[in-house]
């Protein structure tokens, strides 16, 4: 009889363990997933002030005017409080629709603010240049938005210049 109790005894554990263990190892799969998923959804927290020197060394940004916090509302209507810190060069000619914005905002719902007013300014010139500026509408239909961590970058230019931006800007954060 002991035999017999023990050896039930026996299953009873082992059925007990097999279904813990199998717990187990799945909480820590997920936590090594969600742990990945975050690490990439984030950006290094690098001054904005290193990828304007990269910029102005590997793409010839200085073509553009540099503008301020005064411009970045007039044009886009970001309010620079929303900002950490921004870089928002634009063209100086005057059916130019050229401009390119890094900006690192303070909170998440600030980055989506500036995605949200972004994206409102890329439609709003593309109905300005739809009747008359194919080349402004083009370039303006393959504008760059792309963020990353607590970063967006926004990009109007001719392909290659966006390609090489849009580059700096990821390989920076």
């Amino acid at each position: 009889m002991n035999d017999l109790i023990k050896k039930l005894t026996d299953l009873i554990i082992f059925k007990i363990r097999i279904p813990n263990i199998i717990k187990v190892f799945f909480v820590i799969l997920l936590i090594l997933f969600l742990t990945s998923v975050y690490h990439n959804a984030g950006a290094k927290d690098i001054p904005l002030s290193a990828i304007d020197r990269e910029l102005r060394a590997e793409t010839g940004i200085t073509s553009l005017h540099k503008c301020s916090a005064r411009e970045l509302l007039q044009h886009l209507g970001i309010d620079d409080s929303m900002a950490k810190s921004f870089l928002y060069y634009k063209t100086t000619k005057a059916l130019g629709v050229e401009e390119m914005l890094i900006i690192k905002t303070r909170r998440k719902q600030d980055l989506e603010m500036v995605q949200d007013l972004v994206e409102s300014r890329i439609d709003s010139q593309i109905r300005i240049f739809e009747g008359y500026g194919p080349e402004q509408t083009a370039m303006l239909n393959h504008a760059a938005v792309v963020t990353r961590g607590n970063y967006l970058f926004y990009c109007v230019a001719p392909d290659k210049k966006l390609d090489k931006r849009e580059e700096v800007f990821k390989n920076a954060v």
